[in-house]
């Protein structure tokens, strides 16, 4: 396909974004610049997965978005088509192995021409997304890596998440948990290293089976998980954590049979650091481990947080 000099420049620049942020951002300038005063919407899968329902990552302003499920039907109908033309718009759709993973609306007819320089390169977008997405993902259990844990606490206190928050009844909050397997070590050393990786691999199943798909799972290093997630209180947050202790201590694990988790938990403060947000789940998770596991602990049920500020501060400096 040719490409103009203009578009060649902006795919170019897409790949040139070194971080997820920053791709959105410009994707959503180079849009605003092809498109000018044509109201337009983009739903993006947010961590690229097929099972996640699609979230909005950008609308036109003073515009009322389209009706994703009559879209998202078109595309299920047409599933070879990736340029989707209605009597007054057009819909650019992503896929992955036929399954829809973005659609881009845009509320006009367009040239051809243009509708195809903008459907190449949401394309090179979403590829770039892809191999950035790649880089932090943990090769074991496909969560997260640690490498991408303090850029997600980061952009979570600075409220540059790129996804527009689901319908709530009330506001929620982002809570830290940190889950560490008990007695793993015995796993390892009874069972051999390859059903402690079955282990690890099963456990990160259950937890991103067990939080919602705006959340955030995380494989912290060996045996240790880390959650972002949101709930209204920290009671709700504790009952919800609480049940996927549950859900892992009632799992089959192949030979090892059962096992169970211990969990410390502490809600994410916007003037906090990212060290510290992590001493304080991990005294909570270190206080779990020491009064007989398989346990959920609060850090506030602990009540020593500004002794704890200060060891972090003596940590730090």
């Amino acid at each position: 396909m040719d490409i103009s000099p203009c578009g060649h420049d902006f795919a170019i620049s897409l790949l040139q974004m070194r971080s997820e942020n920053d791709l959105y951002k410009r994707v959503q300038q180079i849009l605003a610049e092809l498109l000018p005063n044509i109201p337009m919407a983009m739903y993006l899968a947010p961590s690229l997965s097929e099972k996640e329902r699609l979230k909005l990552l950008t609308l036109s302003s003073a515009v009322s978005p389209p009706d994703l499920e009559y879209l998202l039907a078109r595309a299920e109908t047409l599933k070879h088509q990736h340029i989707l033309r209605g009597e007054n718009h057009l819909c650019i759709v992503l896929r992955n192995n036929k399954a829809v993973m973005g659609l881009l609306w845009i509320g006009e007819k367009l040239p051809t021409a243009r509708s195809h320089l903008i459907a190449h390169l949401i394309n090179v977008f979403y590829h770039q997304l892809n191999t950035l997405a790649l880089s932090r993902i943990d090769p074991l259990t496909q969560l997260l890596n640690r490498q991408t844990f303090d850029d997600k606490v980061i952009e979570i206190t600075t409220g540059e998440g790129f996804v527009i928050e689901r319908e709530q009844q009330g506001v929620r909050k982002w809570y830290l948990a940190l889950f560490d397997i008990d007695h793993f070590k015995i796993v390892n050393d009874d069972f051999g290293h390859v059903i402690g990786d079955e282990v690890l691999l099963l456990v990160a199943q259950q937890l991103k089976d067990n939080f919602r798909a705006e959340d955030f799972v995380f494989r912290y290093g060996g045996e240790e998980f880390a959650v972002l997630f949101q709930s209204h209180d920290r009671a709700e947050a504790k009952s919800l954590l609480d049940r996927v202790r549950k859900v892992i201590a009632n799992f089959n694990f192949p030979q090892v049979q059962r096992l169970t988790i211990s969990i410390g938990y502490t809600v994410l403060e916007e003037i906090a650091q990212v060290s510290e947000l992590v001493h304080e789940a991990d005294l909570a998770l270190y206080h779990a481990k020491k009064h007989g596991r398989d346990q959920v602990v609060d850090f506030e049920e602990l009540g020593i947080a500004g002794q704890a500020k200060a060891d972090t501060d003596i940590e730090l400096f």
